[in-house]
């Protein structure tokens, strides 16, 4: 018997084939595939947070959970959802009054924040109480943690001028950025990734990454943002890294893409790893449990007495430092892309179906041959 396939029984492998061709145009077209093209500076995200009125606000920090804002001439903070910016809870931290850049310390638990211009405090957010660390040259702009050796840095309104501190103050470097950000700028936000440093300029609407040393300065990318404080994110986009970045004169946060595991939120895994969470150093102790009673649940702790409503507006800046060297706001279109862990396994569960429709048709051309071969 002649095994032969003539024309007409190539026409199942035609089909097979033209089913492949069509799948793999499909997945190039859905959300998913798109995004996992994305560069580092691709726009993740843009939220606006539904916080009250404030005349400029320049701090940022993230929890790992939340978005944490602060507003000059204010003793409040706003933690909102990073996922649309919708309002969490407003605390009202004892002993402030004029809160700028901020940062998170995975290691303690706790915020980093700058006030009335270069007091640095080490605020308890579930205290809602801050202690006084120690007196920078200026950190209203910029003010960071770094996990990999428990060091701060910080920058003044619009500097020139980057410093690096032990936690308890003792300054280990003053570094001169001029020409180094793009020019003329200086600088307005800072976030730690690793032996990394991410720095935005004021105005320029740029971040740069710079060695620890400030030997070299490399251009990350260019936003159609005016960049303030800056914060890392490996949770909310993962497994993507992001730099979330303030605008000072509105409540608009853009989520920036980074390389993965370059910019571990509350300032990188303890150790200087820059590729995990922040290890908590404190264990809170639960409260002991009756001979053979399972232990129940922790429940959430009741906010504070002192905390004031979402509706309440923060007074205006009064005597704020720095004010004079900001300049105008930047006004710039809408690039964020919105994405988020819904569209992602959307598109997961679009690329298992067209897979599997193309590995039906492959069988069906398969069970054809087979059949046509035999007659």
């Amino acid at each position: 018997m002649d095994t032969s396939l003539d024309r007409k029984q190539w026409s199942p492998i035609r089909a097979a084939v033209l089913a492949v061709v069509v799948a793999a145009a499909a997945l190039s077209l859905l959300p998913g595939a798109r995004g996992a093209r994305a560069a580092t500076g691709d726009s993740l995200g843009q939220i606006t947070a539904a916080t009250p009125a404030c005349s400029v606000g320049t701090g940022v920090a993230f929890d790992g959970s939340h978005l944490i804002l602060s507003c000059w001439g204010s003793n409040q903070l706003w933690r909102v959802s990073p996922a649309d910016g919708s309002l969490i809870d407003t605390l009202t931290i004892a002993g402030l009054s004029d809160i700028g850049a901020m940062a998170w310390d995975g290691s303690r638990g706790k915020l980093w924040v700058c006030e009335s211009g270069n007091q640095v405090y080490l605020a308890d957010t579930s205290a809602q109480t801050a202690t006084s660390q120690f007196s920078s040259g200026g950190c209203i702009d910029g003010l960071a943690y770094d996990g990999a050796d428990g060091t701060l840095w910080a920058s003044a309104d619009a500097s020139a001028t980057l410093r690096h501190y032990k936690a308890d103050g003792t300054l280990l470097g003053t570094f001169n950025l001029s020409a180094k950000l793009g020019g003329t700028y200086g600088n307005s936000g800072i976030a730690v990734g690793g032996n990394m440093l991410y720095l935005a300029n004021n105005g320029g609407s740029q971040i740069y990454q710079c060695t620890k040393d400030l030997v070299t300065c490399t251009l990350m990318s260019t936003f159609p943002r005016r960049l303030e404080d800056l914060e890392c994110d490996n949770v909310t986009f993962a497994p993507k890294g992001a730099i979330w970045s303030n605008d000072a004169y509105d409540r608009i946060l853009n989520a920036w893409e980074i390389p993965t595991g370059t910019c571990t939120f509350g300032g990188g895994a303890v150790g200087g790893s820059g590729s995990g969470v922040p290890v908590r150093t404190a264990t809170p102790t639960s409260t002991p449990s009756p001979k053979a009673t399972p232990t129940s649940p922790p429940t959430s702790t009741p906010a504070p007495a002192n905390t004031v409503v979402a509706t309440q507006v923060p007074p205006a800046p009064v005597g704020v430092v720095g004010a004079g060297a900001r300049g105008p706001a930047i006004t710039a279109p809408n690039t964020g892309t919105g994405a988020s862990a819904a569209s992602e396994s959307t598109a997961s569960s679009g690329w298992l179906a067209l897979l599997a429709a193309a590995g039906i048709a492959l069988l069906g051309a398969g069970a054809a041959i087979a059949v046509r071969a035999r007659r």
